[in-house]
């Protein structure tokens, strides 16, 4: 529970950072923070599957954390905040000259996410972790497209 209110805290922050000042290095950088965060409730959620002996709250808790996040995802990244810039972005300029596709990727994510909150609010933990490898799906896909390899 900790570290659900951990990253719903620098989710905040990071919207409240954007909301406060509009520059390009700002904007990235809460972008960067909150993809980090569901990043972060992405790992924990797969690594408890992986465990043998998954943890229903903490995936709970990490569903909401994605979920509730996810119909920003494609507003994070506003002209003038791609590679280039004074702050380093793992974001393509695919994302910019391919505007249909970034949008249908992220709403892709938004509907994957959304099922996973669903399928994690229940006691069903295989529906649940069908719908986190389809999530999963679709980060790959966009990471793929959108993102530079790290």
């Amino acid at each position: 529970m900790r570290t659900f209110l951990l990253m719903t805290a620098t989710l905040v922050l990071g919207t409240a950072v954007v909301a406060r000042s509009a520059t390009p290095a700002d904007v990235i950088e809460a972008r960067q923070t909150s993809l980090k965060a569901m990043g972060k409730a992405m790992k924990s959620s797969a690594e408890s599957f992986k465990s043998g002996s998954p943890d229903a709250v903490l995936i709970r808790a990490n569903a909401q954390v994605i979920a509730g996040n996810a119909d920003k995802l494609a507003t994070w990244f506003p002209a003038g905040t791609g590679a280039g810039g004074p702050t380093k972005t793992g974001a393509k300029a695919e994302i910019w000259t391919d505007p249909a596709g970034f949008a249908k990727a992220a709403g892709d994510f938004s509907a994957a996410a959304k099922a996973f909150g669903a399928a994690a609010q229940g006691n069903d933990l295989a529906a649940t972790g069908a719908a986190l490898a389809t999530l999963g799906g679709t980060c790959k896909a966009c990471h793929e497209k959108y993102r530079e390899k790290d």
